[in-house]
């Protein structure tokens, strides 16, 4: 009778076992892109009915490939990833992935709920982050948390903000979505940068133009809350 009841007991903690590890390896999917992760990204090839990404975990500490949630709109799809230690154990960081479309992609982007990233459009191809094109933004504040770059473009209001603390010296890549517009234009594109506090306090803040011929734009914020523009070479 005491053994019935053992394997019983054994049988109803492997089975919510079971079923909280199935939750958190696919329930996550229910938050939609508030629940993913940002990867890093090794290849986008596009075709009339899918899109394969390849890809890893992008930071040291390892964990598993989960799955991805996508969306398309408008001729761009949207792909958000979920990595875990726990809940990806029997799986690596890296990925192989077959998203199946149903219309014509014009644009690949990356997509979190800390902001959006393009990867691949139909104009140049896979954009490798490893040389990417756009605005770069070096912080010298040590209190500073989150960069926002905002500008119009044809018919949008664009934003790419960065919600992590940031190490004094890094270049981070905001955007090179804005290269497009001042080629579609033909003009150049005005944006406004900000960056913040963890509690939201703006250290710096300051309006520059991107100009049709620029590739590159490297910006520093100065610990006196300066944001002043630097020579692509340095």
């Amino acid at each position: 009778m005491l053994m019935k009841r053992f394997v019983k007991v054994i049988m109803v903690i492997v089975a919510v076992l079971f079923i909280l590890f199935l939750s958190g390896r696919f329930g996550w999917k229910l938050g939609g892109f508030g629940a993913c992760q940002d990867a890093g990204i090794d290849s986008v090839e596009v075709s009339d009915h899918a899109v394969r990404m390849t890809g890893f975990y992008p930071r040291s500490f390892p964990e598993g490939f989960c799955g991805y949630y996508a969306k398309e709109k408008e001729g761009k799809l949207y792909v958000g990833f979920r990595f875990s230690a726990v809940f990806g154990i029997f799986e690596s960081g890296n990925f192989d992935i077959m998203i199946p479309v149903k219309e014509s992609i014009e644009e690949v982007i990356v997509k979190t709920r800390m902001g959006e990233r393009p990867v691949w459009n139909a104009y140049n191809g896979f954009i490798s982050r490893s040389e990417p094109y756009g605005v770069f933004v070096k912080l010298e504040p040590g209190n500073a948390w989150s960069v926002s770059m905002r500008y119009e473009d044809l018919n949008n209001k664009m934003i790419n903000t960065y919600y992590t603390a940031c190490e004094s010296g890094d270049h981070l890549f905001m955007n090179n979505d804005i290269i497009y517009v001042a080629k579609e234009t033909e003009a150049p594109v005005p944006f406004i940068l900000t960056v913040y506090t963890e509690d939201d306090t703006v250290v710096a803040y300051e309006e520059f133009n991107f100009d049709t011929g620029t590739e590159k734009m490297y910006l520093t914020v100065t610990e006196d809350g300066r944001i002043v523009e630097e020579s692509a070479d340095e």
